[in-house]
């Protein structure tokens, strides 16, 4: 099965998307962050083996909220994103899983790559009324181990488990 859209290549609409994550602070609250620079696309073939995203997303643009934690997490105690400076993700497959998806990829964190899945949904199409382009909606979760990725500051008092809530808009090419 092929998703229900023409194969393309469709560039991601950051204006109207969002990559967030979410982790735990000493089991009583949630933190809820996004990365405010990213950037990506959906390759979109004739079938699910032949369709792959790509999303790069810039470590220093997260933003939780708070300008001195997130100042922290930028540090070598966390992300250390003076020498890391973006997450990397690329798709290996998609499975179908009922009406749903199964996005098969590596995550690129600091200097390691692992392999992650995350659940999936179509949530379909509109026309954006102010250029007329027509848009296609994702959602996407999932849970990684941040000290998988040698992120291992302040476990447990922050949990280890984070997880990743997406919601992305990728834009038709335009016919012509």
């Amino acid at each position: 099965m092929a998703l229900p859209i023409e194969p393309g290549v469709y560039p991601i609409d950051a204006m109207h998307s969002q990559l967030g994550f979410l982790v735990t602070h000493l089991g009583i609250s949630t933190i809820r962050g996004t990365f405010d620079r990213f950037q990506g696309t959906l390759s979109v073939g004739a079938s699910l083996a032949d369709t792959s995203v790509s999303i790069e997303a810039e470590m220093n643009s997260i933003n939780t909220g708070n300008s001195m934690r997130d100042e922290h997490v930028f540090s070598g105690d966390w992300l250390d994103v003076a020498t890391y400076p973006a997450m990397r993700f690329a798709s290996t497959r998609v499975v179908e899983a009922g009406d749903r998806y199964t996005l098969h990829g590596d995550l690129t964190i600091k200097a390691t790559t692992l392999p992650v899945a995350l659940d999936a949904s179509y949530n379909g199409s509109g026309v954006f009324p102010m250029d007329g382009s027509t848009h296609h909606g994702f959602a996407a979760t999932g849970t990684i181990s941040r000290s998988a990725f040698a992120v291992s500051f302040g476990v447990p008092g922050v949990s280890d488990d984070v997880r990743l809530a997406l919601d992305l808009q990728f834009i038709a090419p335009r016919a012509g």
